[in-house]
């Protein structure tokens, strides 16, 4: 295992919108798999994004995972939940990160453990975002939460990301919270999945205002079944019913899925600074929307 600090510089695609392909690690130690599908995306995304514990599933820690994408030259952001961990645990796994040589994070409140796969688990019920922004804040000054001075700082470039909702008046309300990231050194806010452009408008002159990078994300659409499913959850943003549409007469429902996607990026690539892939499902068929979009 070689320096992480001493990693050559990774390999990038060289555009103005990014593009970040979004990775779970192995619920094992078998990590080979995870790297095969990082490798195969090398040269045509700008960054991996690894989870952590995504949707409340128990998966292997990003750390490994990230450390593994710096050693193949691929740039890692490290996702970290506020979810399984208190004030402390938070901030020393941060210096962790930090020591490792990891210097993108993208900060989540985290799915309720009910949602996952071990539903007895509880949450810390310690941080909020307000407090996670505070504490990578205090690391990067030199400083932990509690004003302790810490022998050797962080120096991280930390984005948040937030759940988007139906309701606009909601909406509105998460665009007004991009003042206070930004005034406590948050350098972008990747928004949450979906297909109503109408909704990502609302966080526009917010990101503008305040000079935050805007990230939006891309879900794959798999089936008729799961469109409806997603329209059906309360609170979540709906899938147009003129996707619906082109998934019930399409033959095959995740090629069509693929080909809404694709018409979804050309959208977004006029709006914001980049786009995350989620790939829940689909990991082996990223490589192949990359060349529906060109990349």
């Amino acid at each position: 295992m070689h320096d992480a600090h001493e990693s050559p510089a990774p390999d990038t695609p060289p555009t103005s919108f990014k593009i970040i392909a979004e990775l779970d690690p192995p619920k094992g130690t078998n990590i080979q798999p995870f790297l095969d599908t990082a490798l195969q995306l090398k040269g045509r995304i700008d960054a991996v994004r690894v989870t952590d514990s995504e949707h409340a599933i128990m998966r292997m820690a990003p750390y490994a995972p990230c450390l593994s994408l710096m050693e193949n030259h691929i740039n890692p952001i490290m996702v970290i939940n506020g979810r399984d961990r208190n004030r402390i645990s938070f901030q020393a796994d941060l210096l962790a990160a930090s020591a490792l040589g990891i210097r993108e994070i993208t900060i989540k409140k985290g799915h309720d453990p009910a949602e996952g796969d071990q539903p007895v688990t509880r949450s810390s019920g310690d941080l909020d975002l307000q407090t996670m922004i505070k504490s990578v804040a205090a690391l990067n000054g030199g400083n932990d939460l509690g004003g302790e001075p810490l022998d050797g700082s962080t120096a991280f470039s930390a984005g948040v990301e937030i759940e988007l909702t139906d309701n606009s008046s909601a909406n509105r309300q998460l665009a007004e919270t991009f003042s206070y990231m930004a005034d406590n050194g948050i350098k972008s806010v990747t928004l949450g999945p979906t297909y109503d452009l109408n909704i990502i408008d609302i966080f526009l002159p917010a990101a503008e205002k305040t000079g935050l990078k805007l990230y939006t994300s891309i879900m794959f659409l798999k089936s008729v079944t799961m469109v409806k499913y997603l329209n059906n959850l309360p609170g979540v943003p709906s899938v147009p019913q003129e996707f619906l549409k082109k998934m019930m007469n399409a033959p095959v429902k995740r090629d069509a899925g693929m080909e809404i996607a694709s018409d979804l990026y050309r959208d977004l690539a006029t709006l914001g600074n980049g786009t995350v892939l989620l790939s829940i499902g689909l990991r082996e068929r990223l490589p192949d929307f990359l060349s529906m979009i060109g990349r």
